[in-house]
């Protein structure tokens, strides 16, 4: 296959749609299974996106392993590689898919499934970005956390000492770029789901698009 950035890597972590293993925060409001239910769309919402004209070789990073059903269907659609997640903290396992791709990718970027309103242009512009003398693009979120980052090459230190889950998130990693001494940019800020307000929005935005 042809892709417009060959020699970047896109890394996609999602975490299997099993009731009571995904989306505790929005279980709360809507129940294990519903959550499920929702966490499955929305990994078949964001593969769909930037999957299906890729801009660069993708990579599909699976917790607590690569075995649930979805993510081998998936993996068959969309020729995508499957890897496990290694790590006790969203940072280590982070840092782990990004080193993997030291050798062979001049750029590498991590998305989650969160954030049904990432989309293809979001990923070509994160590129562009470090394609253009930026050492790290993140892609802020409302909440305080971010829904994208892309780095040239792994450093410990942007995923060291972050208060992962909180509204710190952000701010701490762009402090973290200043200390290294790293150009980085800020792409346009963006929403994840995470409550169950979230949830609803994005129905809202569905029914606005179907009408």
């Amino acid at each position: 296959m042809s892709y417009p950035f060959p020699d970047a890597r896109l890394l996609i972590f999602a975490k299997a749609p099993v009731a009571g293993q995904c989306k505790s925060r929005l279980a709360a409001g809507i129940g294990d299974q519903a959550a499920a239910e929702v966490q499955e769309e929305l990994i078949q919402h964001c593969l769909s996106e930037v999957c299906t004209r890729p801009l660069c070789p993708t990579e599909l990073w699976c917790a607590p392993d690569c075995e649930h059903p979805l993510f081998q269907s998936l993996a068959a659609e969309f020729s995508l590689a499957l890897f496990q997640q290694q790590g006790r903290e969203l940072g280590q396992r982070m840092f782990h898919a990004l080193s993997q791709q030291q050798v062979q990718a001049q750029a590498t970027i991590i998305i989650g499934t969160d954030c049904p309103v990432l989309c293809r242009d979001d990923i070509e512009s994160a590129l562009l970005a470090l394609n253009q003398n930026n050492d790290v693009v993140l892609g802020p979120a409302e909440d305080g956390g971010y829904v994208l980052i892309g780095l040239k090459q792994a450093e410990h230190r942007l995923f060291k000492d972050i208060d992962w889950g909180t509204a710190d998130v952000y701010a701490q990693t762009v402090q973290a770029c200043k200390s290294l001494g790293y150009r980085w940019h800020a792409l346009k800020t963006l929403w994840d789901i995470d409550l169950e307000e979230d949830w609803h929005r994005y129905n809202r935005l569905k029914s606005i698009s179907y009408e």
